[in-house]
């Protein structure tokens, strides 16, 4: 079980050595590469070698790069690596209609369960009510525009009235790095099944690649929310994203959350997650999906 997962902020070189990832800086760090799920390079002078990419696509392991403004911006993911990756293209593409609806009905419900959740966990009671009720009504395909329902209301209760997610501040900073990060490990999921991200259930941009992992990541972007809550709460959260903050928001791959009554690492749950997609669409039946709860912000204990 991969569940490494490695920020470099400072100037390096990644090389590869008896399926080790080195790391030569101020010394030499090896580590091995089936621990790892996710590197995130941030730093601008970072040299790697060929035979590193290749083994890190064969180990299935996700490289992110950042932009000047030290957010992830791209990504390096293995090619073909699932045995089967004709059958399941062929049932993506030939996914009806009702069912990409039916699938997407139980994500928006999942993820207002979760944000739900969240706000009890907040102290809002009255919110958490109003949002699993919403939930309940969740039509199939989102007809009634829950999902935006319920996003006017849980941003305000969760973060102050004023807030907006359109707006330059520390908060929304760290939340969109760390919906990236959550992000990336969805779309490398999605790759190791056999699924092509560009072919999403609601999200249908042509300019968008990942469409199929701005899908599944809905109802797992409550893991940072509650991350970035907590930073608030404790007045921990820096006014720029520190490495530290960072650091953190990446970790969140090893915190725990609930999926089909068991504890997972969000990674782990996260893999579960898009299994059950091959499920739901070969057996024709969305209730197959299986989607996360949320648990106090904890590291997952590997057993």
């Amino acid at each position: 079980m991969t569940w490494r997962s490695i920020l470099i902020s400072k100037p390096a070189r990644l090389s590869l050595q008896q399926n080790h990832l080195l790391i030569r800086q101020d010394e030499a760090i090896p580590v091995p590469l089936e621990d790892i799920a996710v590197i995130v390079v941030e730093s601008r002078e970072v040299v790697l070698t060929a035979p590193l990419l290749s083994a890190l696509a064969q180990y299935g392991v996700t490289l992110l790069t950042c932009d000047e403004q030290f957010l992830p911006c791209g990504q390096w993911l293995p090619f073909a690596q699932y045995h089967r990756s004709l059958k399941i293209l062929k049932l993506q593409i030939h996914m009806t209609q009702p069912q990409k609806k039916q699938l997407w009905q139980r994500i928006v419900q999942q993820k207002i369960r979760n944000q739900a959740w969240l706000l009890d966990y907040s102290g809002h009671d009255i919110g958490a009510g109003r949002l699993n009720a919403l939930a309940d009504e969740v039509k199939s395909g989102d007809k009634g525009y829950a999902e935006g329902q319920a996003a006017a209301l849980y941003f305000p209760l969760l973060f102050g009235d004023a807030f907006t997610r359109s707006q330059e501040n520390a908060v929304n900073a760290c939340l969109n790095y760390g919906y990236s990060i959550v992000r990336s490990a969805v779309a490398r999921a999605l790759v190791q099944y056999g699924f092509l991200p560009a072919l999403g259930l609601q999200h249908k941009s042509e300019l968008n690649a990942f469409n199929l992992a701005d899908d599944f990541i809905e109802p797992y972007r409550q893991i940072v929310d509650l991350l970035v809550y907590d930073a608030v709460c404790a007045q921990s959260l820096p006014e720029t994203l520190t490495p530290e903050t960072k650091l953190r928001l990446v970790g969140l791959l090893c915190c725990q959350i609930m999926l089909d009554k068991r504890r997972y690492s969000l990674l782990a749950a996260i893999d579960r997650t898009i299994q059950s997609l091959q499920t739901a669409l070969t057996e024709n039946n969305p209730k197959l999906l299986k989607l996360p709860q949320m648990l106090p912000l904890k590291e997952h204990d590997y057993e």
